[in-house]
């Protein structure tokens, strides 16, 4: 599984005390847990490769997403747990975290979420304003499902007129069970008489490498002076999906 939309280290503050630079890393990026027994638990590893001590706090998120990709999260504390929420990592040591899954035995589709991992201040007794502190933020994907959820990418396409002229409005909707990163997307058009229009992954833009979860889509306005407005397009997708 992979998500490649969210998954680095986040300069997330600048804050003037004197202390060494500090900074982190977070193992897995992504994983899949069952929405019961013993795999609805995982570890991740949180590895300190600075050179002081530092505080992290985690937190589990919701995940939500617009149809122009802007990503929306809330706390979905009521659904995990996480133990330990806190920990202090010493310079060139690593701690594991784990976090279980406490939500419903059993789902329809795929649950999809965040774990936050981020560096919190620690007091260092210094005096303020002698240097510079950067706090880093990791940001993980969390899946609750069965690995035998499947996606359904399906594609509608419609003429309409953009700022800037005549062009195609796309929509890219996940109508399965399971979220799937879309790479090499390629979306073949046919308009009522008969002309077939083939939109290729660069010319989809962002709707191309996109991750789609279940439940949600993404759309985008494409220039095309052929197009005509108010016309639906029938459509046939193709793409190479990874989870």
């Amino acid at each position: 599984m992979r998500d490649v939309r969210l998954v680095a280290a986040v300069l997330v503050a600048a804050t003037l005390v004197a202390v060494p630079v500090s900074a982190f890393t977070m193992e897995p990026m992504s994983t899949l847990l069952a929405p019961s027994g013993a795999k609805s638990v995982a570890t991740f590893r949180i590895k300190n490769d600075g050179e002081a001590r530092i505080a992290v706090r985690l937190s589990a998120l919701t995940r939500s997403v617009s149809t122009d990709g802007k990503e929306e999260n809330a706390s979905a504390a009521e659904l995990f747990t996480l133990y330990p929420s806190r920990v202090l990592v010493e310079p060139g040591s690593s701690v594991a975290v784990k976090i279980q899954w406490k939500g419903p035995a059993s789902v329809a589709t795929e649950r999809c979420f965040r774990l936050m991992a981020e560096e919190v201040p620690l007091d260092s007794g210094g005096e303020k304003g002698s240097g510079i502190h950067m706090l880093f933020r990791y940001i993980a994907s969390i899946y609750v499902g069965d690995a035998g959820f499947k996606p359904e990418l399906v594609a509608q396409a419609t003429g309409a007129e953009g700022k800037d002229g005549a062009g195609i409005l796309v929509d890219l909707e996940n109508r399965g069970t399971r979220h799937v990163v879309a790479e090499k997307v390629r979306l073949d058009l046919v308009d009522d008489q008969g002309k077939t229009i083939t939109l290729s992954n660069e010319e989809l833009g962002s709707l191309n490498g996109a991750n789609y979860l279940p439940g949600f889509s993404r759309s985008l306005f494409i220039p095309l002076a052929e197009a005509q407005a108010g016309m639906s397009y029938t459509t046939k997708i193709t793409y190479e999906g990874e989870y």
